[in-house]
């Protein structure tokens, strides 16, 4: 069984990496892909701390194929963009929750700036992923509007499940699929059931998604290490037969699986990498 996996936070949370090789060992066996944000805002100085891994990342991806990732650039000036871009991050949000100089966050008002909007060009010019998770919906329709690339959202719900400003609604997921795009959906509690989470909660949002627009547009991300809100019996990958097992049990063949666990992204990457 095969996992690529859309958003781990482990590289937050391990910030001197002094584990990290022992946790991917250990989980290698599960994973194809690993993109891994570091959450700048819980770093002083975020650019210095990235450059300075940059050597102690690139050793990792000789384990398992790990992508650096940033979830929120909001630190960065004009200045930095050319020693940011040399760290080759696969993907960047715009903001967090919140407003920054590039956009509005979740939780907040306004679109992307004329600096949000400079970035994503320059960010698309040099093969970096703009991650719309944590976009609000006018940052999400200007990044739409802009974007000559696929849209991207890495870790997510579905606003007809559970109603939160972190999760999608309808149309957002269609411009997705519209894109050749790709989504992926998260474990976490109160975004994606509003009771006690279960497994069957990950089942009911994996048929909903697939019921209503396309299953090739479908993959994971866990939020792993950015929450303990998730279901008791899906807390790790080796735990994935369990909900694999409960897919089957609903008619869900093989190969649809692996399309959600790993295939899709495989092929977003080679889809991204044509365009």
């Amino acid at each position: 069984m095969k996992i690529a996996e859309l958003h781990n936070d482990y590289l937050t949370k391990i910030i001197k990496f002094n584990n990290i090789c022992s946790y991917l060992r250990k989980n290698e066996q599960y994973l194809s892909y690993l993109c891994s944000p570091v959450w700048t805002s819980e770093l002083k100085s975020p650019l210095n701390f990235l450059v300075n891994k940059k050597k102690q990342i690139d050793l990792i991806k000789t384990s398992v194929n790990i992508k650096l990732c940033i979830e929120d650039v909001g630190f960065l000036n004009y200045c930095d963009y050319d020693e940011f871009i040399k760290l080759k991050p696969f993907y960047c949000g715009l903001t967090w929750n919140n407003t920054n100089c590039f956009a509005g966050g979740a939780y907040n008002n306004g679109g992307l700036t004329k600096k949000g909007k400079e970035i994503v060009k320059i960010f698309e010019k040099n093969n970096i992923l703009i991650d719309c998770a944590h976009l609000n919906r006018k940052s999400f329709n200007d990044l739409s509007n802009l974007s000559t690339k696929p849209l991207f959202c890495s870790h997510t719900g579905f606003n007809k499940i559970v109603f939160d400003c972190r999760n999608l609604d309808d149309s957002q997921v269609y411009d997705i699929v519209n894109s050749n795009g790709l989504v992926g959906l998260y474990f976490v509690g109160k975004y994606i059931s509003d009771k006690n989470v279960s497994i069957f909660d990950i089942v009911k949002n994996i048929n909903y998604f697939v019921e209503k627009f396309e299953i090739k547009n479908l993959a994971i991300g866990t939020d792993f290490y950015g929450t303990n809100d998730l279901p008791y019996n899906l807390k790790r990958y080796s735990q994935f037969n369990i909900l694999k097992n409960n897919l089957l049990k609903i008619g869900y063949k093989n190969y649809e699986i692996d399309c959600i666990f790993y295939k899709n992204f495989e092929n977003f990457i080679k889809n991204i990498e044509k365009t």
